[in-house]
C-alpha cells in the first residue's frame, strides 16, 4: 500500500524498497535503476520484454493533484501514448506499455519500455560533436509532436538518451512524459498574457534545449 503523508530528508531519500512495491504478478521487477525527481525506476520483465517500471514519488502525486487537478501517472501515460501514436515519431518514443492505479490495488507507477542508450551529453564529449542526425531528429520530434498539441517535452540536453540503429546513425529517445507544459500552468502573470497574445510559443521551451543541443556540440568540438 502506498502511504501519502510527510516525509523527512531522510524518508524522501528512500521512498521504496523492491518489497514494498504492489505490482501485477506478470510484471517481475529485476533491480532499482535509479531515481528521477519526480519518479523511482525500476528495471523489470513484463510480457517477455524489459520495462522499466516507473514509481510516482507520494509527494509528486499530491503536488500534481492540488495545483494541477490531474493525476501524474493518467498524465504522463496519456502524454507518452499520444506520442507514441504517432508514425514519424514511434521511432524516438518509448514505449507505454501500461499503467498501473492505486484504486486497483497497485502502486502508481508506469510501465515503459526500457531505454539502454548513452546519454547525449557523453556521446557529444566523445564523438567532439553533436551527430547531425540527432538534430535533425530533434527538430522533427519538436515539429510533429507540436501537431499533436505536445509540448515542453523535457528535451534538455541532461535528460536526453540516444541510440544507434543498424546503420550505425544515432537517434534520440524520449521516455519522459510528465513535465507540466508552462501554457498551461505559466509561473507568473506575465507568461499567462505572452501565451495569450501570442508572444511565446508554446513550445518555447522546446526548442530553446535544441539550440543547447546545438550550442553544446559546438563546444565539445573546441
Amino acid at each position: 500500500m502506498l502511504i501519502l503523508g510527510v516525509f523527512n530528508r531522510h524518508e524522501r531519500d528512500h521512498y521504496f524498497s523492491m518489497q514494498d512495491l504492489a505490482l501485477p504478478a506478470e510484471i517481475e521487477v529485476r533491480k532499482k535503476l535509479g531515481r528521477g525527481r519526480r519518479s523511482e525506476v525500476y528495471l523489470a520483465r513484463y510480457q517477455e520484454q524489459v520495462v522499466v517500471v516507473k514509481v510516482y514519488k507520494p509527494d509528486f502525486i499530491e503536488k500534481y493533484r492540488q495545483r494541477y487537478g490531474v493525476d501524474i501517472g493518467e498524465f504522463e501515460f496519456e502524454r507518452n501514448s499520444k506520442a507514441y501514436s504517432s508514425n514519424l515519431m514511434a521511432p524516438y518514443i518509448a514505449r507505454p506499455y501500461r499503467l498501473l492505479r492505486a484504486e486497483e490495488g497497485f502502486t502508481p507507477a508506469l510501465v515503459q519500455e526500457y531505454v539502454d542508450g548513452v546519454w547525449l551529453l557523453d556521446l557529444m564529449k566523445r564523438l567532439r560533436c553533436l551527430p547531425e542526425e540527432i538534430l535533425e531528429a530533434g527538430y522533427l520530434i519538436v515539429s510533429e509532436a507540436a501537431k499533436l498539441n505536445l509540448y515542453d517535452l523535457d528535451i534538455s540536453p541532461g535528460n536526453i538518451q540516444v541510440l544507434q540503429n543498424n546503420d550505425g546513425k544515432w537517434f534520440p529517445k524520449l521516455y519522459d512524459f510528465n513535465l507540466m507544459p508552462q501554457y498551461l500552468q505559466p509561473p507568473n502573470p506575465f507568461m499567462r498574457l505572452g501565451f495569450a497574445l501570442g508572444l511565446r510559443s508554446k513550445n518555447h521551451r522546446d526548442f530553446r534545449s535544441l539550440k543547447q543541443w546545438e550550442r553544446l556540440g559546438r563546444q565539445a568540438a573546441l
